[in-house]
């Protein structure tokens, strides 16, 4: 969740900076790979490579300080911070940032919550790092975040076993939505495993098969969009009753977590438990 919106001129445009195909490449794994960016379309994902800027840094230099604005977002290409964090007046070192691991990112926290830095970060090493403004970061944030939550409100009104739904629990359960996809081949759930989620079909098709002496058999016909998958193991807090694979190039699945499912999609027990192909 997103705090605060950030209002910019009509005429606004994101800042571009040269890079090389192999830097925006870099930039771009980077993006996709990063928790709170996953929901952003590919436009978006451009948009931002286009706007970091590189910003080089040497040993001992700060890169922010605990206590300021936040200003922007970085991503480390290469190079080793501390994350340092005054404990009671004593500068502590409690994490390290690493351009080569998975902590390749700091600065996210100011921005996201509009709170002040929450820690200092400081050069162990000369550093690569790329530079994202406040103003783009928020801005495709939550733009992209709105685009997606009214795409996937649109999209519920065409589910017909939702039917039933108020707009506002839709409106609600729009907001609790988590996209996932998938390529042709993966097994998006497996008969016998533990049932955690809860998943519309938004684009593309998966089928359902059941394992009948040690053969996968098709047990229904292709599901394609407005069709879901997976609710009888929550309904009965049961194991997987089939398995489900993707047939499609690429399979975009709407899911909800059991938690969630319980609470908001609970009344439509025996409409759920009324379709004939439920993993």
């Amino acid at each position: 969740v997103m705090a605060g919106v950030v209002k910019v001129e009509a005429d606004w445009k994101p800042p571009v900076f040269e890079k090389t195909e192999a830097q925006s490449t870099m930039l771009e794994a980077r993006v996709k790979g990063i928790f709170f960016m996953k929901h952003l379309g590919q436009k978006d994902i451009d948009t931002l490579v286009a706007a970091f800027e590189l910003k080089p840094y040497k040993v001992d230099d700060i890169l922010m300080t605990q206590g300021a604005e936040g200003d922007c977002f970085f991503v480390l290409e290469s190079g080793k911070t501390d994350v340092i964090v005054d404990i009671e007046g004593t500068p502590t070192t409690v994490a390290e940032k690493d351009g080569e691991g998975e902590n390749n990112f700091v600065g996210e926290l100011a921005l996201l919550y509009n709170a002040p830095r929450s820690a200092t970060i400081k050069a162990t090493t000369e550093v690569t790092s790329w530079s994202l403004d406040r103003t783009t970061f928020k801005t495709i944030m939550q733009e992209s975040a709105t685009a997606a939550n009214d795409k996937h409100r649109a999209f519920l009104d065409k589910v017909p076993i939702l039917n039933s739904l108020s707009d506002m629990e839709k409106m609600q359960l729009a907001d609790a939505l988590k996209v996932k996809v998938y390529k042709a081949g993966d097994l998006i759930i497996k008969e016998g495993d533990d049932g955690d989620d809860f998943f519309i079909v938004e684009e593309g098709e998966v089928v359902c098969t059941k394992n009948k002496g040690g053969v996968e058999v098709e047990v229904s016909p292709q599901l394609g969009a407005g069709n879901f998958f997976g609710e009888l193991a929550l309904l009965n807090d049961d194991k997987r009753q089939a398995s489900v694979k993707a047939t499609t190039p690429e399979v975009e699945c709407l899911t909800i977590d059991r938690k969630t499912f319980k609470r908001m999609l609970g009344p439509l027990e025996e409409i759920l438990k009324g379709q004939e192909y439920s993993p």
